[in-house]
């Protein structure tokens, strides 16, 4: 049977221009007509095996041969010989490739297909197959809830647990701290956190409606998704970094980030009808909120 790129599936059958820009080919046609294969697709998902193999949450911890735990840096996994491999084990509609020829008749080198393929992870339309964990329902929750406060604590615990398990978020760590070396590293991500930030950004705006606030002046929703992002990231980071610290709590209830957005909320929030005109600036330098009558 023959397969085409429409047969594969979401996101390998999107439009990769723009996206994919390293490819080899003389002329400019001859790269387009490349971008959008077959062969480019079944390369870039497997690579993506690769990261989700190797940056998912382990089944169980891996063992060198003396019972020491194995410690992985960087990307060496994604090495062209692993790459080979893993291509050739692909399922169809995906192209199997077999040796290392046709990896290297499309692109010029191994640095020019890790950039194409971590555009392409990076890309807003891979992050909601690895996110997965309805969005939707969770902006249900904060803008219909009975309970404001348990609404907070469940979403912000799922929305942790969510971020914890995407290997995306782990991959991203990993290059963030090598960004400089290459700016479209960071234009990559920027364009993930746009994908991603953008429906936060309208259901806080429709909470805060449903609710009966609005944003205290000197603060943009923009701004205020951004807090949020870099908060639940931040929590992201120090449970992985310590499981064991009880920051994400053994329910929603006990997570410290939904306390932590709580307080958070008692700042920047007013009620709609409120004729408070003061930052959070003013509010704390202004009497009695001056750090001597608290």
């Amino acid at each position: 049977m023959t397969y085409g790129k429409k047969d594969l599936p979401y996101p390998y059958s999107q439009d990769f221009s723009g996206i994919v820009s390293r490819v080899k080919g003389v002329r400019e046609s001859t790269r387009a007509a490349l971008v959008n294969s077959l062969k480019v697709a079944s390369y870039l998902k497997a690579g993506a095996n690769l990261v989700e193999r190797h940056l998912g949450t382990p089944l169980e911890p891996t063992c060198a041969g003396d019972g020491r735990k194995e410690f992985w840096s960087g990307l060496h996994f994604l090495s062209e010989r692993a790459l080979s491999r893993e291509v050739a084990e692909l399922e169809p509609p995906f192209l199997r490739q077999r040796g290392t020829g046709p990896y290297r008749s499309t692109w010029a080198s191994h640095d020019d297909y890790l950039n194409d393929l971590l555009s392409f992870l990076f890309h807003a339309m891979n992050y909601d197959p690895q996110y997965g964990a309805g969005i939707e329902t969770r902006g249900d929750w904060l803008i219909t809830g009975d309970s404001f406060v348990d609404a907070v604590e469940r979403a912000t615990y799922y929305e942790l647990m969510a971020i914890c398990r995407m290997p995306l978020f782990r991959l991203q760590l990993v290059v963030v701290a090598t960004a400089d070396r290459n700016d479209g590293i960071h234009e990559s991500i920027a364009n993930q956190y746009a994908g991603a930030l953008e429906p936060w950004s309208k259901i806080y705006e429709a909470f805060m409606a449903a609710r009966g606030y609005r944003l205290r002046e000197g603060i943009t929703i923009q701004e205020f998704t951004n807090i949020f992002a870099a908060l639940t990231e931040g929590f992201a980071i120090r449970h992985l970094g310590d499981p064991n610290a009880g920051v994400a709590g053994d329910d929603p209830s006990g997570n410290l980030l939904g306390k932590a957005v709580l307080g958070i909320l008692r700042g920047y929030l007013v009620p709609i009808d409120s004729p408070d005109k003061q930052t959070l600036h003013e509010v704390f330098e202004n009497p009695p909120f001056d750090g001597r009558n608290p």
